[in-house]
């Protein structure tokens, strides 16, 4: 295994998630703010990401082929009695090579040696920067080792290819339905093709109505979609949406 390299959050020019857990990703791994909130929630099931759990995170760096072990004696069941991280920064638990990911002050963070990166900062700054918030408390610490180079389409495989012949009709109907919705209401679907022939990877995007307000917008940061299926549902989410409320949009 090797030592990675901190690197600043790469943002999506679309699709971009503004959350924590996804630029901790991105941080590590260098995919983008889509790509990584894509991973994640494929690991979750959920339909959008916010919030991350350790469990989240851990698992979606390690199908991106990195391993994180624990490293900080914390306690799970006093809170209080755990370190800031300004405190554990300058602890013997750390070296000054390896990269850390930490959860402290409920939010996601990585630091390598005296360089700090998290969705707050965006840029690698030091750990002394007054954006760093050096007296949140740490409730988790990994050091993040690299395992094996794998490729995004390896870990997000097109749900468009073909297995079945009712598979790939199920998922053809949902095409069809989904575009119909999406024109007759002003949304935008993009659809991006990856390689050729059989093995090609799909990614779909679902760009809602121009909300007056970005944060009514309910799919906000999180627009790809795992197949078409999933496209038609926020489609139609989409549709109720502005059919109940018509003054959101503008």
């Amino acid at each position: 295994m090797t030592t990675t390299t901190l690197k600043p959050v790469k943002r999506a020019a679309k699709g971009h998630n503004r959350f924590c857990g996804p630029a901790a990703l991105s941080i590590i791994a260098g995919v983008d703010t889509a790509e990584a909130a894509a991973v994640i929630r494929h690991v979750s099931r959920k339909r959008s990401v916010t919030g991350t759990s350790n469990w989240e995170i851990l698992r979606s760096l390690a199908l991106l082929g990195f391993k994180g072990t624990s490293a900080a004696k914390l306690d799970p069941l006093n809170f209080k009695s755990n370190p800031t991280l300004a405190a554990w920064l300058k602890s013997d638990e750390r070296d000054g090579q390896s990269l850390y990911l930490i959860a402290a002050g409920y939010h996601w963070q990585v630091v390598q040696g005296r360089r700090f990166c998290c969705g707050i900062t965006k840029d690698i700054v030091s750990i002394r920067d007054e954006k760093v918030k050096r007296r949140a408390r740490v409730s988790g610490v990994w050091k993040i080792e690299h395992e094996r180079k794998v490729a995004l389409a390896d870990v997000l495989p097109s749900k468009l290819k073909v297995q079945k012949d009712d598979r790939a009709k199920a998922e053809e109907k949902a095409r069809r339905e989904a575009k119909r919705l999406a024109k007759a209401h002003d949304i935008e679907i993009e659809v991006n093709t990856y390689g050729h022939g059989p093995e090609r990877d799909v990614s779909i995007i679902v760009w809602g109505p121009d909300f007056r307000n970005g944060e009514d917008d309910p799919f906000e940061g999180d627009h790809y979609a795992e197949d078409w299926a999933d496209a038609l549902e926020r489609v139609a989410e989409y549709v109720k949406l502005i059919n109940a409320n018509p003054e959101l949009v503008g």
